[in-house]
């Protein structure tokens, strides 16, 4: 087989597997299962607008007639001895009553892209709709994820694969298939900044498809949630600083990072949810620690946060679903081995790059918990500082830019700098692939009560069709490992095609 088939049928076995365990993800949730998705799911049925029998209008500006089943879907939410039969033996059939409701996008809270594009899919039926909806979300990360890989430099493909697998295990890719916003937050970080890299490093068309997949990925950030904004800002900052070169045809490519910077800026500063963060929303309480305080107390306890996008300590859902040691012991195992192999010195500007990007993963979340008067463990959660934890471990792996031949189309080409044995590799993926096995149970299992394994789908909640979450999780799980399988496999032999190479310094 030549070298172009066996490329085509990677690539195409590679998105099936990524759908396919997604696609299990977006089944195995009930209705209403996300965090805040009563607000996100009335935000999608009234994303387009008025509309007859889907949404209408309420009493005031800040009020929306919605469905019913949307205000009542999380009776189950911090009750996690609660399974989602609770809906009722009705909830999954068609039809509803329009009830007035306060938690709808109504203002300036969210911005409206990602409400105005899942709205297409709202009916009349919220069950079939909501599956709909989160299978929408994970086809577009999967294709964005493809379109990359296809386009990027062989040596930005780790950066890209790595970042994500190694941070999105279990809460990415619980969000990925979600109907919240921070599904296209999570894709847009996580894609944008090797997009940049590639775009900075590449000529012709390869550079003009890698600047389109960076407008794309920023965008989607931009429409999704205001944070997302200055992630953007983040994310192109460090492509910008680890790719520069005191150039004319540096400072003409970085013309539409600047833009997207532009962009990300007017959008930060015009989102309800970036006034809240910098204007804070409590009062001084007296006899309360002071900011100072408060300060010393989030620095010291910021890990946990950290630590909660691998489930130490925090739920997957409306932060309930616990999960079994084994998931979060897995993956940090993972990140800590990559993240600590990729700490080496490879120059001022990766230092410069990880410094920002780090500094960023401390500040943001830090700076919102005191500007709120509280702690770690309350407002802010793991899935709002994900897409810089994903960042910074991607700027650590990112390769060093460096100069080619002059005047060549090599004049800027990537080399990899981070080289991983196929035993590390492998390891990794054994890892993972574990990891989001016993996520995927623990998910169902929450929500489904004790029959998840029982052959003949006979549990407490499900779907009125389709596969049984027995099927579901198998599904999952396979598709899940034979992709990390397929990602060690490639992994391996690159990284033996640069034994004979030295190291990048």
């Amino acid at each position: 087989m030549t070298r172009p088939a066996r490329r085509i049928i990677g690539t195409i076995a590679a998105a099936l597997m990524l759908m396919t365990s997604l696609s299990m993800w977006a089944l195995a949730s009930p209705v209403g299962a996300g965090p805040d998705d009563d607000f996100h799911l009335a935000s999608i049925w009234c994303g387009n607008g008025a509309r007859e029998d889907l949404c209408g209008p309420g009493d005031d500006d800040r009020s929306r007639e919605i469905p019913d089943k949307i205000a009542e879907s999380a009776c189950y939410a911090f009750h996690p001895e609660q399974d989602a039969s609770c809906q009722g033996s009705d909830y999954l059939d068609e039809g509803y009553e329009l009830g007035e409701s306060t938690r709808v996008n109504t203002g300036n809270q969210y911005p409206s892209g990602f409400y105005f594009v899942s709205s297409f899919l709202a009916s009349d039926n919220v069950a079939v709709s909501t599956i709909l909806i989160r299978l929408l979300h994970s086809a577009i990360f999967t294709a964005m994820m493809i379109a990359t890989w296809l386009f990027l430099p062989r040596a930005l493909r780790l950066t890209l694969v790595a970042s994500i697998a190694l941070t999105f295990v279990p809460l990415g890719v619980f969000l990925i298939a979600s109907v919240n916003p921070s599904s296209w937050a999570l894709l847009s970080t996580a894609v944008l900044f090797p997009a940049l890299l590639g775009f900075f490093a590449t000529t012709g068309r390869q550079r003009i498809a890698l600047g389109v997949i960076s407008a794309v990925a920023a965008l989607l950030g931009l429409s999704a949630r205001g944070d997302a904004a200055a992630y953007t800002i983040v994310a192109v900052a460090a492509a910008a600083v680890l790719a520069f070169r005191p150039t004319k045809r540096f400072a003409l490519t970085a013309l539409l990072p600047l833009l997207l910077v532009v962009l990300a800026a007017v959008a930060f500063l015009t989102a309800g949810q970036t006034g809240l963060a910098l204007g804070g929303t409590a009062e001084p309480v007296p006899g309360g620690p002071s900011k100072l305080t408060l300060l010393g107390m989030n620095l010291l306890s910021l890990p946990a946060l950290w630590a909660g996008i691998f489930g130490l300590n925090w739920g997957l859902g409306w932060l309930d679903t616990t999960l079994h040691a084994v998931v979060w012991g897995a993956t940090m195992f993972a990140f800590s081995g990559a993240l600590f192999a990729a700490l080496r010195w490879q120059g001022w500007r990766k230092l410069l790059a990880l410094a920002g990007t780090g500094a960023a993963a401390v500040v943001v979340p830090v700076y919102i918990l005191v500007s709120m008067r509280t702690t770690v463990g309350y407002e802010v959660q793991p899935r709002y500082v994900l897409p810089l934890i994903t960042l910074f471990l991607a700027t650590a792996i990112a390769p060093a830019i460096h100069s080619g031949l002059r005047g060549s189309a090599e004049e800027s080409t990537p080399r990899a700098a981070l080289r991983f044995s196929p035993v590390q590799i492998w390891v990794m993926a054994v890892l993972l692939g574990a990891a989001q096995s016993v996520a995927l149970y623990d998910n169902l299992r929450r929500y489904t009560g004790p029959g998840t394994l029982s052959p003949s789908g006979d549990v407490a909640w499900w779907w009125a069709a389709g596969p049984t979450p027995l099927v579901v999780w198998l599904l999952g799980s396979a598709a899940f490992a034979a992709l990390m399988a397929l990602l060690a496999v490639i992994g391996s032999r690159y990284m033996r095609s640069l034994d004979a190479q030295p190291a990048a310094v």
